[in-house]
């Protein structure tokens, strides 16, 4: 076997390290491709256990071997690149803290109050910290820790427990600012949050508007951070820059961490990069998982830097990856889920109640249609074929669910009055004229929420939704609601307001439409049962009759009962041709084209 000292009269060769696009494993390339073998055999001899791959870019290193190799001396010239040293060091202090981490935060989670404060005596006004945010905060600053999942139930106060451990994290000098990443909507109430708890002892900064001014924010100094998922990209190297000269003493906080789970997104890859420059990491969100079991891989990826997942062969099918992921998570992931009805248990009781609205009679002879076309073509259609044109189906499937609301943007010159309109007469009258209820009513397509505005102008409604792109509008908006007693509806949309608003001067919340994440329905609950409200919460879901919908809305609460299977809510089986002609197939009413499909 030729040894490598051999080549080239004596010289060494000499291999780049460098880490890998995903950043999950190290890669070694000779600078001399004939040297190949040479470096094998020395990184063999040096690192005897570890795992080598070739490549078509050199030799891929593994994260488990990483920090070894760091360590070894080979008898070859590497050149270490700055973030392959980073990514070697960081695992290795990952994984030798990790099980004593692990450990400390399951005692902290059965054990009391008292418990959770001896971890963190040293800090003031505890006394404003629920029992469980105590011992969340105990969790995240505990010595020698990395980060932690915090996935308690939304309306639990991650907020508060996030700014309390930061600034026991300051008072102990372990950490000098924070970065925050957060939907667009949420980045406004971080600074606000901060003055409430904390008063002026912490600056903060919203990276927000032009170029410039988030450079200017990003080199302002201030101890906090705060920006949204695309800043986080397209200013990446500035927040790199900052993070890398805080030397490992920055935070990194990802909220709603449910939008960070798609590892190719260039979202992912930046906060993982991110992830590289700062010391510890915590993700927040209350439904973590609300498409698939897949979704949590990043999630747990972005504190732990990939360890509860590595070497864990997961399913692409999610029904088959929930028990893996769940294994996983259950052996070595690290985290914190409290449920409102836990630490809450004051708040009063919440219902449901579905509402049968049937539909116009031209809205259901469209819908009967468009339905018919749809299902004589999947009958048409083989499974690889389904496959092709899923875009499609699902494209006209969406179309059916936006006739159940509003048929206008789907059908030119309808002029009929939508069925859930005429429905929403009668409740609207009955809560608000009636009983002097404040309602808060969501719906999912914009058709139907300028439709609503308009209808019902005489309560005054307030709007909230992707159309109203300034702050201080939507703050303006929440405002409103909240303490003007002449704006007794408020009208938005699930994928815009769900997350951090209080609209809790509401019991009752109307669904006139939904989209089909979980995410959305289940954050949108919460905006009206959640700290302060006084009185029992009802929600009206209103449901075409014999349509899709009364089956969309069935997925929705299986994704939430499946919540207690996994941290966050599973979907059902994945789509196929077979599901979507069975679901509409159980909703067809006409006895003749049924005969016919189904001989």
């Amino acid at each position: 076997m030729v040894k490598p000292t051999q080549i080239k009269n004596g010289t060494p060769p000499i291999a780049d390290v460098r880490v890998s696009q995903h950043l999950d494993h190290l890669v070694i390339t000779p600078r001399n491709r004939s040297n190949n073998n040479a470096v094998l055999v020395a990184l063999k001899e040096a690192v005897p256990s570890a795992v080598l791959k070739r490549s078509a870019g050199g030799l891929s290193v593994f994260t488990e071997d990483s920090a070894e190799l760091l360590r070894a001396s080979p008898s070859i010239d590497l050149r270490w690149r700055p973030e392959a040293v980073r990514f070697a060091q960081n695992r290795q202090r990952v994984r030798s803290a990790h099980d004593s981490i692990r450990k400390e935060v399951e005692t902290l989670l059965t054990s009391d109050r008292a418990t959770a404060e001896r971890y963190i005596n040293d800090i003031d006004n505890l006394n404003v910290l629920d029992d469980h945010q105590c011992t969340n905060v105990a969790a995240m600053t505990l010595p020698g820790g990395f980060g932690l999942c915090i996935f308690d139930e939304q309306g639990t106060g991650k907020t508060v427990t996030l700014i309390f451990a930061f600034d026991t994290l300051v008072q102990r000098d372990e950490i000098d600012m924070a970065l925050i990443i957060a939907p667009k909507s949420m980045i406004p109430e971080w600074p606000r949050d901060f003055a409430t708890f904390k008063g002026d002892l912490y600056t903060t900064a919203l990276v927000t508007g032009s170029k410039r001014q988030k450079r200017s924010a990003i080199g302002s100094g201030a101890d906090v951070l705060v920006t949204n998922f695309e800043s986080a990209i397209s200013m990446e190297a500035e927040f790199a820059a900052l993070l890398r000269s805080h030397s490992g003493r920055a935070m990194l906080v990802i909220d709603e961490s449910f939008y960070v789970k798609n590892l190719d997104a260039q979202r992912t890859q930046a906060i993982r990069r991110l992830r590289e420059l700062s010391g510890r990491a915590f993700v927040l969100c209350g439904t973590p998982a609300p498409n698939s079991p897949h979704d949590l891989i990043q999630q747990f990826g972005i504190v732990d830097m990939g360890l509860t997942f590595r070497g864990v062969q997961i399913p692409e099918d999610r029904e088959k990856a929930r028990p893996v992921v769940q294994a996983a998570i259950n052996k070595k992931g690290i985290f914190v889920r409290h449920l409102k009805s836990e630490v809450l248990p004051n708040l009063p009781p919440k219902s449901f109640q579905q509402v049968s609205v049937p539909l116009q009679p031209n809205q259901y002879a469209l819908y009967q249609e468009l339905s018919a076309e749809l299902i004589q073509d999947l009958e048409l259609t083989d499974e690889p074929m389904f496959r092709r044109q899923l875009t499609s189906f699902l494209a006209r499937r969406s179309a059916l669910l936006q006739i159940c609301s509003n048929p206008s943007p789907v059908v030119p010159g309808y002029s009929e009055t939508p069925a859930k309109l005429l429905a929403l007469d009668s409740l609207l009258d009955e809560l608000i004229l009636k009983r002097g209820e404040k309602i808060v009513l969501w719906s999912f397509y914009t058709a139907s929420l300028e439709a609503i505005v308009r209808r019902f102008g005489r309560f005054n409604p307030v709007r909230y939704d992707g159309s109203v792109t300034d702050v201080s509008a939507r703050r303006e908006a929440v405002r409103r609601f909240q303490e003007d007693d002449q704006t007794m509806l408020f009208v938005g949309n699930p994928a815009a307001a769900g997350a951090g608003l209080t609209l809790h001067r509401s019991r009752f919340a109307i669904y006139e439409s939904m989209s089909n994440q979980a995410a959305h329905y289940l954050q949108s609950l919460d905006r009206i049962h959640r700290r302060g409200q006084a009185r029992e919460v009802q929600y009206l879901i209103l449901l075409a009759e014999n349509t899709l919908e009364e089956k969309e809305y069935q997925r929705l609460l299986h994704k939430q009962r499946a919540a207690g299977d996994l941290l966050g809510d599973p979907t059902g089986e994945s789509v196929s041709r077979q599901s979507m002609l069975l679901d509409l197939l159980s909703k067809w009413r006409s006895p003749v084209v049924a005969e016919q499909l189904n001989p």
